[in-house]
């Protein structure tokens, strides 16, 4: 199926908030293994390294995020950013996980209500794609940082397979730890594939990096309808053709953490 641009953004954005795959930082729009461990800041000033000792803020997270020079072959569809925790939604959002201790990997990409400020980006590879990549930056006190990174490296140790149910219905999940990039302070990367009853099938794959207090994420949704297994392996979203911007995103969170 193909979507007219116009429609992309709409028509997509419907599929993943059925699944509960989206996430969100403010309300203004504009156009397998764990590597690394946790260590000191990495920024450097005048060829010394920085100790940030304050959260960064919503006013400086947003330069932070990829722009259209640094993606080229992405279209970047809109962004947002806030200073604080994400106010709860107005609808009926209840979400719950079984086993419990697996939220860690669903809410990945999500404030956990203990952020300082959050930057969130959406691009395509290309005007016609049907994949969008998710960009979000979260701001912590460092060691809340940590702590977010170790929860959620202990959750993947131990969460190949749950559920997941919410007022838009009742999915399976399976993930798969994946080599993770040599970026930042620490990273992650992980792949999950939701079995939504008879509706179809959702990958994600996400990259979770920690340079300091933030933590930088991407991640690559693939929605499909009812597929064969040999069929929904075509779909499955590999890390090459976005390995590039996220070592430029990493870099430009480097960056606003020594400045």
């Amino acid at each position: 199926m193909v979507f007219k641009s116009g429609r992309r953004l709409v028509a997509v954005a419907t599929l993943l908030t059925a699944v509960g795959l989206t996430s969100a930082c403010g309300d203004g729009t504009e156009p397998a293994d764990a590597a690394g461990e946790p260590g000191n800041a990495t920024s450097t000033a005048a060829g010394k390294p920085v100790q940030r000792t304050e959260p960064l803020t919503a006013a400086e997270l947003k330069p932070a995020l990829l722009t259209a020079e640094q993606v080229v072959g992405f279209e970047i569809t809109g962004s947002s950013a806030r200073d604080g925790a994400a106010e709860e939604p107005s609808y009926d959002a209840e979400e719950t996980v079984s086993p419990e201790a697996c939220r860690p990997v669903r809410d990945a990409t999500r404030g956990d209500d203990e952020e300082t400020a959050a930057a969130q980006s959406t691009m395509y590879r290309g005007k016609s794609a049907l994949a969008p990549r998710s960009t979000n930056l979260l701001s912590y006190p460092e060691e809340a940082a940590r702590t977010r990174m170790t929860r959620l490296r202990v959750a993947l140790g131990s969460c190949d397979r749950f559920r997941v149910s919410n007022a838009f219905g009742k999915s399976s999940l399976t993930s798969e730890v994946l080599k993770a990039p040599d970026l930042g302070d620490e990273a992650l990367r992980f792949r999950t594939l939701s079995r939504m009853d008879e509706t179809g099938f959702a990958w994600k794959l996400v990259t979770a990096v920690r340079v300091g207090g933030v933590i930088a994420t991407m991640d690559v949704q693939e929605i499909t309808g009812p597929l064969s297994p040999q069929k929904l392996a075509t779909f499955k979203p590999e890390p090459g053709p976005d390995e590039a911007v996220i070592a430029r995103l990493v870099e430009n969170v480097t960056d606003a953490q020594g400045a």
